[in-house]
Formats: structure tokens, sequence, C-alpha cells
């Protein structure tokens, strides 16, 4: 047998790298990440808000003897936890904040959407590393020198943020490439 069969002689030309994970410019920013975080905040805060204020109401003027219509507070404040951040990531691929800024949350391994169990993973390790006080500083910083710019919670059900609207072409390079004719 020759030393220089067909499958131990290496190409002439270099082989180009092959690229895995998803193209560049399809990954959330940090910013945007840290902006829809901020955007979710305040419509929780806001909608735990408005149910005290209706529990304050009705316990003032309702002729209420007891603090019971203040359980309602608490039930929504638990109902948010579980079914805002999980439900909606489940259902529309992000909360609305991160809806509102393009962005998606989908799996790492083949892009599909987030199971609910999945879902609820990613939000309960965000809010689990946010009782630590050292995972709590990693967990976001680890967006900012990861590959992926992925999280700590994002590592733990192994999802990933993505940019839903991407900026459009322009028109040369959205157009096919045009053979002359004859060739």
């Amino acid at each position: 047998m020759n030393a220089t069969s067909p499958e131990h002689i290496p190409p002439a030309y270099p082989v180009p790298p092959v690229h895995r994970g998803p193209a560049p410019g399809v990954l959330g920013n940090q910013g945007l990440r840290l902006l829809a975080l901020l955007l979710d905040t305040v419509f929780a805060f806001g909608v735990l808000s408005l149910v005290s204020v209706g529990a304050g109401l009705v316990v003032t003027f309702g002729g209420s003897r007891d603090n019971a219509p203040y359980y309602v507070t608490l039930l929504v404040a638990v109902a948010l936890l579980f079914l805002y951040s999980p439900l909606m990531t489940a259902r529309c691929g992000g909360t609305p904040g991160k809806l509102l800024c393009g962005l998606s949350v989908v799996r790492l391994a083949d892009g599909g959407p987030l199971s609910y169990g999945a879902a609820l993973g990613r939000h309960l390790a965000h809010l689990g590393m946010w009782l630590v006080p050292v995972l709590s500083l990693l967990d976001p910083l680890n967006c900012l020198w990861d590959g992926l710019r992925q999280c700590l919670h994002d590592k733990v059900v192994g999802s990933l943020v993505i940019r839903r609207r991407m900026r459009r072409l322009p028109a040369a390079a959205a157009d096919p490439i045009m053979r002359p004719a004859g060739s």
C-alpha cells in the first residue's frame, strides 16, 4: 500500500472552519436584555400596585372587618412568579419586555421554543441565583464574556436569547446572484 493513499493526502487549499451555533448577528445583545428585564419589572410592579391599591380600597371603603382582600395581592404575586415569565416564554417566546425589545428565548440545541418546564426552570434558576450574592453578580456578568451571550440561568436549561427582528439587508445584498444568459 502506498503511504500517500487518498485519505492521507492533505487538501491543496485550507478548509474553512465549521461554524457552530447561531449565525453572527442573531444573538440578543446585553443592553436589550437589560432593558427587557427593566420593562418586565416595571410591568410586574405595576400590576401588583394596582391589585394592592384595589385591595386597599375594598378594605377601606368596603366595610371589610379583616384584611382578607390583601390576600388577593399575595395570590397575584405568586401567579406572576410562576406564570408570567415561564408561561409567556413557553407560549410566545419571551416575556412582554423581551418581545418589545425584539428578543426571543429558544433552545440552544435546535432553536425551537422552550417547554413550560424548561421556561420555569430558567426562571426559577434566575430567581434562585439572586438569593446567593456571588451568583447574583456572576449570572448577568457571564453574558458579557460568554461566546453565546448566555447568562448562567440560560446555561442551566440550555436556552439562548436571540434577536427576533433583524435588520433588512441592503437591496443589492438581498438580490440573488444573477448569472449571465447562456452560461
